[in-house]
């Protein structure tokens, strides 16, 4: 098998582009946790930056501080990890499930 050096970086070329979009792409998406069935709610991008926190007014009592700080951190965690599935899902699709290929793109940005 004969390998086409200059095919091969041509498509390297355009699938680094193609990641470049993606990251651009999951800057602007926007994925929601939630804890205590939606009583706080954690807004991140695909990069898991957070861009908003809800909190429902009844749980703005004081004597709910521990609670309350509990729900957002479980609420945060879930958006992340949502967030990283997400970016999971688009490199695996990206790359073609080619192993290290995703990781390669990550590691560029």
């Amino acid at each position: 098998m004969v390998m086409n050096f200059s095919e091969m970086f041509k498509n390297l070329g355009q699938m680094k582009a193609r990641a470049e979009e993606l990251q651009t792409k999951m800057a602007r998406l926007q994925i929601t946790g939630e804890a205590g069935a939606g009583m706080v709610r954690v807004t991140v991008n695909g990069e898991g930056t957070v861009l908003k926190i809800q909190i429902e007014p009844n749980l703005l009592n004081p004597k709910d501080k521990e609670m309350l700080e509990e729900l957002v951190i479980s609420a945060t965690n879930e958006a992340v990890k949502k967030s990283r599935e997400a970016m999971a899902h688009e490199m695996k699709s990206l790359t073609g499930g080619i192993p290290g290929l995703d990781e390669m793109f990550r590691q560029g940005s």
